[in-house]
């Protein structure tokens, strides 16, 4: 046992023995030797739980939680304030009066002349987009149908008949590819053109393949012939691969030839010429149909026979999101003979079929670009896909800046939307409304910085000498209101910052007749007035039952305002005496400033209450070896768990000292069965014991030798505060005593209680608790006494330390309570004693 648990107490017993030669302290406070718990919130969310279960009209005005109304507000007379306030309107109606005069005037000339052009330079370019968006879609449409119908006049079935040639689909490989590509594309406005057959897996896959390796010389890339010595696979693939694809991990393998949720699951769509072939060659011979961005689109072409777009892709070039899209336009076996064609003995055409495609790879910003004049800036766009997808742009003059994915355009200018669909040829003449197809518009919103080019800010300007005026002066009542309200808010905050600690210290009961004692002594020094005593009564004779106090005790009762004002500020005052306290700030003993002679003692006899020692065996030698951080990671650790234990079981924690754990029930609020909560409260507590130890253990603290004894007894408590300039909650009597002597007498892992803590539990139904102890207990200054151990499932329990196991005698059985108790009290009496302390000097 720690030596400073000698030192911490400060009252002893007039009923301990007088010959002892150490005194036995009958008190206990929870703050004498400064080991107040940090954890003190939990104690105090506990109180004011039981608090807000009592009978009453109000809380305490004391909590700690709740706000104190500001001192200057209470100072402050109602009239002076009404004052203040129509001074206050009266200035700044007549600055405002002044400013709304001129800033009218010019505001409803300029700003609606601004807003005139704003609107028609908005209009206008609305036109301009519009118009150059769905120019650009026309381009790419026309330019992929030109190279469509080269490929239908060269190779189409009609054109080999006449030829008396077989039909070459779609084993077609244009000779001159790039000359015919190149201007196209570049007309288009697009990124790379390319022809894709249609091949089929069953059907003329092989025959395809074996075609495109004889034929691929013609793509004007010698690589894709013969293998560059200085790559490695994948990037030194060729033709002769075969049509290939990437799996899940985006590696290069020869296509199945089956894609999944597509409407043609056996087709594939390899690209075979391409422009230009440069930076693309490695895409030669990929299946378009096998990625599902694509797939859709070509499902869509092949079904319906029109050119159709895919959604919106991140192409593998851009390094930035950039969003682009592939036009795919078919190409037809056989160009269909027009109507009212006259029969001149060629044959009649009127059903095609698609056998390839001819793709134009484009970014959407590129059709934004070289549209408004250099003037127009901030022009913003959103482009809409029917899929959801959503992506906004900046146009400022020739330039188009990516804002990023979704619609980011500033709400505020939603109501000048302006939207245009993009339409690709005359597919709906031809389909009518396809729900399925990928369809695209383009929503388009003037932006802040489109705006401020014509809305300026000239009816700003002008009244800007009037508004300055009006800012000034209210720049000065908001530094005054600063002021007050920065005064106010300190002397809040220290009178929380008090209640807190207070409120950590003290049961509530007792807290608020501390406040009232306070306030009565502030209000008399401050008037100068006789000391007339308005604190509560203690009883008739200065000690009240705490079974029969009421909830009115503790709230005050109906007062008028101006007596409610005046207990608030006395309130305040009592709290910042004791914030003082707290500092170590003695008062001068001015005329007995701290207690009058009307005072009565803050005091009370509680009849049911019982009370717990636990203390830490082994402790003292361990901790001689250890380090302060590892002694109070111990400490901390362990008290920690059992403030939260505390909380959980509605137990009042009175403090610690050194090792040793007091806590007690009934106190400060009567409850029936404290004797059975404070038991559970133990058992709790002492398997938490165990779990703390073993992680200690792991943590290498050599905690396993330690353990903790538990002591409780039942019986009458004196609690109260012992005021001064170091106030204190204090417990008195011989029920603390007894608790003690359960406690040194008890052995490390076990709960010792009373004979009279028994028969409560007894009493309680909860019997089957209690196992006698086989021997009588010796405990000084009490003679012989009965006691009984706590076990919850019936089974004794011994130290877990392995220390105490191996010092077993051999004939030894855990199952011999009797033996072993006998034991452990001799090894522990002699632990004590090594020390140079006894089991009855704890407290």
């Amino acid at each position: 046992m720690s030596s400073e648990k000698m030192e911490s107490t400060t009252t002893a017993s007039a009923e301990e023995d007088g010959d002892d030669v150490h005194k036995r302290p009958t008190s206990v406070s929870n703050s004498s030797s400064g080991s107040i718990s940090a954890r003190s919130g939990i104690l105090r969310r506990r109180r004011s739980t039981t608090r807000s279960n009592d009978s009453g009209d109000d809380p305490p005005i004391s909590n700690a939680e709740k706000s104190l109304p500001s001192p200057v507000d209470e100072a402050h007379p109602e009239k002076q304030n009404r004052k203040v306030c129509m001074l206050r309107g009266a200035m700044i109606f007549t600055l405002l009066s002044a400013t709304v005069v001129v800033a009218t005037l010019v505001y409803l000339y300029v700003t609606r002349d601004e807003e005139r052009i704003f609107y028609t330079q908005y209009k206008d370019s609305v036109s301009k987009v519009a118009e150059a968006f769905q120019h650009g879609i026309d381009m790419k449409h026309d330019a992929a149908s030109t190279f469509s119908a080269i490929y239908t006049s060269i190779y189409g079935n009609i054109v080999q008949e006449i030829n008396a040639q077989e039909p070459v689909w779609p084993n077609a490989t244009l000779p001159f590819f790039a000359e015919k590509a190149k201007d196209l594309l570049k007309i288009s406005g697009g990124r790379a053109l390319s022809f894709n057959p249609i091949i089929t897996q069953n059907g003329n896959r092989i025959e395809w393949e074996a075609h495109a390796t004889e034929s691929a010389w013609l793509l004007g890339d010698k690589s894709l012939v013969v293998p560059p010595p200085d790559l490695t696979w994948p990037n030194n693939r060729t033709v002769s691969f075969g049509i290939y694809s990437r799996d899940s991990d985006r590696n290069v393998v020869y296509d199945p030839g089956f894609a999944p949720g597509s409407r043609y699951e056996d087709v594939l769509v390899p690209v075979w010429q391409i422009y230009p072939i440069k930076t693309n060659e490695k895409a030669v011979m990929f299946n378009l149909h096998s990625e599902m961005n694509r797939q859709r689109a070509l499902d869509d072409m092949l079904q319906y026979k029109v050119p159709a777009l895919t959604a919106i892709l991140q192409l593998v070039q851009d390094s930035e999101t950039r969003p682009s899209s592939i036009l795919f336009f078919p190409v037809f076996d056989n160009f269909k003979t027009p109507e009212n064609f006259e029969d001149i003995g060629m044959p009649m055409v009127n059903e095609t079929n698609v056998v390839g495609s001819i793709s134009i790879v484009f970014s959407w910003d590129t059709l934004l670009q070289m549209i408004l004049p250099n003037y127009i800036k901030g022009m913003f766009c959103v482009l809409k896909s029917s899929t959801g997808q959503e992506y906004s742009y900046s146009v400022s003059g020739n330039s188009v800046t990516f804002l990023g994915a979704g619609d980011l355009h500033d709400p505020k200018y939603h109501k000048y939307q302006e939207v245009v669909e993009a339409t690709l040829g005359n597919t709906e003449d031809e389909i009518g409304q396809v729900d399925y197809l990928i369809t695209y518009t383009l929503v388009m919103y003037p932006s802040e910085t489109f705006e401020n080019q014509y809305v300026t800010n000239r009816a700003a300007i002008y009244t800007a000498g009037v508004v300055l005026i009006f800012l000034c002066t209210s720049a000065l009542f908001l530094l005054y209101d600063y002021l007050v309200e920065d005064r106010q808010q300190k002397t809040i905050s220290l009178a929380r910052q008090s209640a807190s600690i207070v409120d950590s210290m003290f049961p509530a009961g007792f807290r608020e007749r501390l406040y009232k004692s306070q306030q009565s002594n502030a209000k008399n020094n401050t008037s100068g007035s006789g000391r007339s005593s308005r604190r509560s009564s203690d009883g008739d004779e200065g000690t009240v039952q705490a079974s029969n106090r009421t909830s009115k005790e503790t709230r005050g009762r109906s007062q008028s305002p101006s007596r409610r004002r005046s207990s608030t500020m006395g309130r305040k005052i009592a709290t910042l005496q004791i914030d003082k306290f707290m500092k170590g700030i003695r008062s001068q003993p001015k005329d007995h400033d701290y207690l009058n002679e009307d005072d009565k003692p803050i005091a009370d006899l509680f009849l049911d209450t019982s009370i717990m020692f636990a203390d830490i065996v082994g402790f003292t030698k361990w901790s001689t070896e250890r380090s302060p951080n590892e002694v109070f990671r111990l400490l901390e650790r362990l008290f920690w768990e059992f403030d939260e234990l505390a909380a959980q079981h509605n137990v009042f924690k009175l403090g610690t000292i050194g090792d040793c754990y007091i806590a007690v029930t009934g106190i400060p609020n009567p409850i029936l069965d404290h004797a059975s909560v404070l038991t559970k409260f133990s058992l709790a507590a002492r398997d938490k014991v165990r779990e703390v130890c073993t992680q200690l253990e792991a943590e290498g603290l050599d905690t396993l030798k330690l353990d903790v004894r538990f002591g409780i007894h039942s019986g009458a408590i004196t609690a109260g505060i012992l005021r001064g300039t170091k106030s204190r909650f204090e417990l008195f009597g011989d029920t603390i005593n007894t608790a003690s002597r359960m406690e040194s007498t008890s052995v490390g892992g076990k709960i010792q209680v009373s004979a009279e803590t028994a028969e409560l539990i007894r009493s309680d139904g909860r019997g089957r608790w209690l196992v006698k102890r086989d021997d009588i207990v010796t405990a000084k200054g009490k003679g012989q006494l009965q006691t009984y151990w706590i076990e919850k499932n019936n089974e004794s329990r011994v130290s877990f330390s392995d220390a105490a196991y191996d010092h077993l005698p051999s004939n030894n059985k855990l199952s011999q309570l009797s033996e072993s108790d006998r034991y452990y009290q001799l090894e522990y009496d002699k632990e004590e004693e090594t020390e140079g302390l006894f089991a009855d000097e704890k407290v």
